[in-house]
């Protein structure tokens, strides 16, 4: 069986190498870390055609996520954007995104978020019932692209994949990757649902509830410790900048 140096030397892309796709991984979970799309999730199991519904949503969501990069990247290599680490358009997104997930983590810890986020959760839970099937398909790619932490993450992603250049085929490959990543705990519910049969629902009809009331401190929690990673990366490149110039 020929090593790692000798399929490295064969051409194979450094993208899949173990910590790219690592570090691509975690961009995928910090946008899937998001108990109220979560909650509207679980909440679609409670309702009619659950599985149907609930996975629309999730399909959307992952859609989205997919699209966002493709996007992201066509418009990266248009502009000839460098997004090299001390280069000053990645600079200036890791400060830009640090600063967004820090006052999202400090928001996230304070009374306001909770309140905010349970009379959205409310009034999401009065709708549901009247959405289509389609319709969940688009609520679900529009809460991804409206989430705007996530924007620091698709940014990260299209930079990762443009600063390597593995190939189409690798582009593809590392973008499912993220793509599944950023939908696996949304898909959490829907396979507990299916893997018992739907006898699920009041354990589901309780993790609602919790999703609803208590997780705004660990939302804050991940955002200030991913807003940190951000802060120490531009101060980083910013330490680079100013060292070429």
């Amino acid at each position: 069986m020929p090593s790692l140096l000798s399929l490295v030397s064969l051409g194979v892309p450094a993208l899949l190498s173990p910590a790219l796709i690592t570090q691509s991984s975690l961009f995928g979970i910090g946008i899937a870390f998001s108990p109220l799309h979560i909650a509207v999730v679980t909440l679609l199991l409670l309702g009619r055609s659950p599985l149907q519904r609930a996975m629309a949503y999730v399909a959307g969501w992952a859609a989205a996520n997919a699209l966002a990069i493709v996007v992201l990247m066509v418009l990266g290599e248009a502009f000839a954007i460098s997004l090299s680490h001390g280069e000053r358009e990645q600079v200036l997104i890791d400060l830009l995104g640090a600063g967004a997930l820090v006052g999202l983590g400090l928001y996230q810890l304070t009374p306001q978020a909770n309140l905010g986020e349970e009379g959205m959760a409310l009034r999401l839970m009065n709708q549901l019932p009247d959405f289509s099937t389609f319709t969940l398909v688009l609520i679900g790619a529009t809460s991804a692209l409206l989430t705007p932490e996530n924007l620091v993450f698709y940014l990260k992603e299209a930079g990762l994949l443009l600063l390597n250049d593995p190939g189409l085929t690798a582009d593809a490959e590392v973008t499912g990757l993220f793509t599944l990543m950023a939908s696996s705990l949304l898909l959490l519910p829907p396979l507990a649902w299916l893997v018992s049969g739907g006898a699920i629902r009041e354990p589901i009809t309780r993790l609602e509830d919790w999703l609803q009331h208590k997780a705004e401190w660990l939302v804050g929690v991940l955002a200030l410790v991913l807003g940190a990673y951000l802060l120490v990366e531009g101060l980083h490149g910013l330490n680079l900048m100013t060292i070429a110039g």
